[in-house]
């Protein structure tokens, strides 16, 4: 995957940008930023619209206001979508590599890929796996063998005393390494089970 480890010059804090299609991630991320000690100021959000177009075109947009730019993409959703592509238009598969290497020579975004989906990055802190789960549901099913009363709910996430990346934190760095041997996305293999988020937490230098 390419990628620019170089962040813009500015005063004061560094402002990072992390776009996603769910709020599960959105959850998760908030209790990073509240529990890690970062020397960024990094804001997790979601398009109003969720369609590929709109993640992307806020990501271009955000390119210009922030130091650097995640793009955290769940790759079960392309692929479900790409199936219901009718003849003769351009494949959502297609559309994703377009826009994956448009942004490759934005120097201050990077794109991430989970596939199948979030619960595969969480599901990383209990197995060393790189068993392909052909749709969220799956993954979601081997999670909960681990965690039986997960729910993608923010009460479930952020639980007082006691939330979800609180709860996960001393299996990181095994999660970390388990999805480091999952290696990076490749295009050319759709149906390979992949967690990128490990490149985010190397970024911002957490869990190393």
């Amino acid at each position: 995957m390419a990628r620019n480890n170089q962040v813009k010059k500015g005063a004061g804090k560094e402002k990072f940008s992390l776009i996603v299609d769910g709020e599960t991630e959105i959850w998760y991320f908030q209790l990073m930023k509240q529990h890690e000690s970062l020397s960024i100021d990094i804001k997790p959000e979601i398009p109003k619209r969720k369609s590929l177009q709109a993640q992307f075109e806020m990501v271009a947009e955000n390119a210009k206001h922030y130091d650097k730019v995640f793009w955290l993409v769940d790759y079960d959703a392309i692929l479900k979508e790409n199936k219901e592509t009718k003849k003769g238009q351009k494949s959502i598969i297609q559309v994703f590599i377009e826009y994956k290497e448009k942004l490759s020579k934005v120097a201050n975004t990077v794109v991430l890929v989970i596939n199948p989906c979030w619960e595969f990055w969480l599901l990383a802190h209990f197995e060393e796996t790189s068993k392909f789960y052909s749709t969220c549901e799956e993954a979601e099913k081997a999670l909960k063998k681990h965690l039986p009363a997960y729910q993608k709910t923010e009460e479930y996430y952020k639980k007082a005393n006691h939330d979800l990346y609180q709860q996960l934190k001393t299996a990181q760095a095994y999660a970390l390494k388990n999805a480091k041997k999952q290696g990076n996305f490749d295009i050319e293999k759709p149906y390979s089970a992949i967690s990128e988020v490990f490149i985010l937490f190397e970024m911002l230098k957490i869990g190393s």
